[in-house]
């Protein structure tokens, strides 16, 4: 399964919870943030869930298996030796148990080559397909995905769109869609009612971009709770919305001035310097005052 939505909805969170549920820890969905923390850490230093997290370098040695230098040999020159990557030791892992379950959450899954870190395991993956053993290119070994093995992955569609993955690797993931959740941030701040402002300013961005760029509850959350002070507020608009959105905008002054209307200069893109009370009465007035924004 790939968890698939805008930046800040919670898709890590998602993942990591269903491994928690997986790995018989539940109780700690209900707790607070340290001890919800505590027991993750305590999940992941087991054996029976892991994590990582992709980049362009990640690769097919890391995954599968590899040549690597080995740090324990001795003597001059460089030794290489056969190395088993994260998913080959997960199901050596899963085989040894075939009663229990096991999980890999994979991170920014679309941030990867796929095709090349997955190698023949676009085969293996399939449910119809688990046991089917095969010999890896590299030392020949034979190998086999077992049933008990699960994927779950997080994919930022900001970043790439599901239609940019290979279709090969699409058909063999289950999407499931996680979106921006306004009750996530219900309250006010001052005059502004958090998530009247939350809903207007994504409607906006899905009009101007679209519905992949808009922003989640996360950036209007402290700690797992709605911010609720102006100074939280000021913050978040300023050191983590504004320059996501900055970033979508590409340097397109008039483009960031139509999401953000009076809040920003309309020739440079500047934001308009006020104070954190005068910030939430202006968000208050430009977002949840019935004006669906500049050049709607």
């Amino acid at each position: 399964m790939i968890l698939h939505g805008p930046p800040g909805t919670g898709k890590t969170r998602l993942a990591l919870g269903a491994a928690l549920s997986m790995d018989g820890r539940a109780e700690a969905l209900d707790v607070n943030a340290d001890q919800r923390a505590k027991a993750q850490a305590e999940m992941l230093h087991g054996d029976r869930v892991h994590m990582v997290t992709f980049h362009p370098s990640y690769g097919y040695e890391d995954f599968v298996e590899g040549f690597k230098p080995d740090l324990s040999a001795t003597g001059p020159g460089l030794t290489l030796a056969l190395t088993d990557g994260l998913f080959h030791y997960l199901c050596s892992q899963a085989v040894a148990r075939p009663k229990e379950e096991f999980l890999l959450v994979i991170d920014e899954i679309n941030r990867g080559d796929l095709p090349r870190i997955f190698g023949e395991l676009i085969t293996l993956l399939e449910l119809d397909k688990r046991n089917l053993p095969v010999a890896l290119p590299v030392s020949k070994r034979r190998f086999s995905v077992p049933p008990n093995v699960c994927i779950i992955g997080t994919m930022n569609t900001a970043d790439r769109s599901i239609s940019h993955l290979d279709a090969a690797v699409r058909r063999r993931f289950a999407f499931l869609p996680v979106g921006p959740d306004p009750d996530a941030v219900s309250g006010t701040v001052g005059p502004l009612d958090l998530a009247a402002f939350f809903e207007a300013l994504n409607t906006r961005i899905t009009r101007h971009l679209d519905a992949d760029h808009q922003i989640g509850h996360a950036y209007l959350l402290r700690d797992g709770v709605p911010i609720a002070t102006e100074e939280d507020l000021a913050a978040a608009f300023h050191h983590e919305v504004i320059p996501l959105l900055e970033d979508y905008c590409v340097g397109r002054a008039e483009l960031l001035h139509r999401i953000l209307g009076g809040l920003v200069d309309a020739e440079t893109g500047r934001p308009l310097l006020m104070s954190p009370q005068d910030l939430a009465d202006a968000l208050a007035t430009e977002f949840t005052s019935g004006d669906s924004g500049p050049d709607a």
